[in-house]
């Protein structure tokens, strides 16, 4: 009989129990009498082992069976389950990923499990058990996993049902072009009524409109995942980095339900890796630091989510050392990333942001996890590409906080449009603080820069034109100068433009070669009258 067209449901239904599996092991260590998970773990070795049978992967079979009997002395209560015998299964978990993915994409190579089988095979857990008595305390290590506010007892999944269905991601990507593409021409079809004047045609046009609105955002309903869809494996990867290190950690993971764009959690997933291992490596000190600082020996990591409106915070927090400005400006100048003229004048939330820069470390130690200057450059510039904003706050001694705030998607997005010179620009509504008219007579110039002042502070004013090599035009003083303010990660930038046209709802298309060589723009759109508007990133033009 021909299992092939069976291949892809086995894959998916494969993965889902591998990544259950390592969840429940991780969930177990921390709570090792929790009877429910141990009888869920147990059930999905068993299931794997089955499924495998049925498709004729032998290999994966063999290797679920063995986990199965480990974990049936678990099951019976003939022996706990261990550090070792967690870190065995843990590493079969892996193999059995990797067989999946081969078999995923078609492969008939499979590695070479002789030793890990062997392993499964006559790994002792009482003679593991005889060896943990005799543990020194002060060397073991162990990292807890808890979800904050949850029941210790572990929450079941549920099974799916007929209500649901398997949708390729290829065609909700589809369905969001194609959504896009209709409330851009509904835009160019109010902009044909208002030039004919065709008053008997506003009523079906904003009929139409509440139709688009109901049917983006129930596409955007269907393209949107929880967060736990690229969380679950956070607590696997914080436990082997932490075991790795001799560091004893506590994980906690809030608000892993709240949904985000398929899309953005895609983008975002790396970035997330990166400020975690960041957070095991520099953040935490080690027992003894802690200690003599007058800390618990064991540190916190904290990743919480939070829905705010239209947007998501995404805060990663650690109880570590924290980061010193002045510190950060030093190594930064010693680099000759700034000057010290720069130095002096940069603000707190300024000098965390040092650590973006490509090249900047103030690790004296490269390890393999970090300490080589790369990885926050490319952290930024995955939340800006999203039109996002991230902010870092610390305090030495206490600890760091990575706040990313980024939209709930990126499709179709609201803008403000404003105009420079032949040019519409489109800035996402997201990132800008506020809008307002000056005298230019309030705007100070000097030899290097325009200057505003906001509520007390001072902004440094950026000519539009300028920064888009348009041609300037002299103004007469008394004449009003419309200005926008962005927070681009916790640094307030002003652009003077020539004026502000308004808001509209955008579908955002990405710029192509040659167009994604033009500086300060990330992506394009069609207006009501067919004209393209570039969408701008208010980072990337200063």
């Amino acid at each position: 009989m021909d299992m092939s067209p069976y291949r892809e449901l086995f894959v998916s239904e494969a993965r889902n129990h591998l990544s259950a599996f390592s969840e429940l092991i991780v969930h177990l260590e921390n709570t090792p009498d929790d009877r429910a998970a141990i009888d869920e773990l147990f059930r999905h070795a068993h299931s794997l082992k089955g499924m495998s049978a049925t498709m004729g992967y032998e290999q994966i079979e063999g290797i679920a069976h063995l986990m199965e009997d480990q974990l049936g002395r678990v099951r019976s209560g003939d022996s706990p389950l261990s550090p070792a015998m967690a870190d065995l299964l843990l590493e079969a978990g892996d193999v059995l990923a990797r067989l999946v993915s081969r078999i995923d994409v078609g492969s008939v190579f499979f590695e070479e499990t002789t030793g890990l089988v062997g392993r499964l095979t006559t790994f002792d857990p009482s003679a593991e058990a005889q060896t943990d008595i005799h543990t020194d305390p002060q060397t073991e290590v162990a990292v807890t996993t808890l979800e904050a506010g949850a029941s210790p007892q572990h929450q079941f999944r549920q099974n799916d049902s007929f209500k649901s269905i398997r949708i390729k991601t290829e065609t909700l990507d589809n369905l969001v072009n194609i959504t896009g593409d209709l409330i851009t021409n509904r835009y160019r079809l109010a902009e044909s009524v208002r030039l004919a004047e065709a008053d008997e045609c506003l009523e079906p046009l904003n009929q139409l409109g509440a139709l688009l609105r109901k049917l983006r955002d129930e596409v955007f309903k269907v393209r949107m995942l929880p967060f736990a869809f690229i969380a679950d494996r956070f607590p696997r990867m914080v436990r082997d980095l932490a075991r790795k290190q001799g560091k004893d950690i506590q994980f906690l993971l809030e608000g892993k339900n709240i949904e985000l764009d398929r899309g953005i959690l895609e983008e975002i997933a790396e970035p997330i890796v990166h400020l975690l291992r960041n957070a095991v490596d520099h953040g935490l000190e080690s027992a003894d630091e802690r200690l003599m600082a007058g800390k618990p020996p064991g540190g916190t990591i904290t990743l919480t989510v939070n829905r705010d409106k239209d947007h998501v915070e995404i805060i990663i927090t650690d109880d570590g050392r924290g980061m010193d400005p002045p510190r950060l400006k030093q190594k930064a100048l010693e680099k000759g990333i700034i000057t010290s003229e720069q130095a002096e004048l940069m603000t707190q939330q300024e000098s965390y942001q040092l650590i973006c820069t490509p090249g900047f470390s103030t690790s004296t130690n490269v390890t393999e996890i970090s300490g080589r200057g790369v990885g926050m450059d490319a952290v930024r510039d995955a939340v800006q590409s999203l039109t996002g904003v991230l902010t870092i706050h610390s305090q030495v001694g206490q600890g760091s906080r990575f706040i990313l705030r980024l939209p709930i998607t990126v499709s179709i997005i609201h803008a403000l449009i404003v105009r420079c010179g032949p040019l519409e620009i489109a800035f996402p509504l997201n990132v800008i603080k506020r809008t307002l008219e000056l005298k230019r007579s309030e705007i100070i110039d000097d030899s290097a820069r325009s200057t505003i002042f906001l509520d007390d502070s001072a902004i440094v004013l950026h000519n539009l034109r300028q920064a888009l090599d348009l041609p300037t035009e002299s103004e007469p003083e008394d004449s009003l100068q419309s200005i926008i303010i962005c927070d681009v990660g916790g640094t307030l930038l002003a652009f003077s433009v020539d004026s502000i046209s308004g808001q509209q709802e955008i579908f955002v298309r990405p710029l192509r070669s040659p167009l994604a060589r033009l500086r300060g723009m990330s992506g394009a759109t069609i207006s009501g009258d067919g004209r393209i508007l570039f969408i701008a990133d208010a980072a990337a033009l200063v």
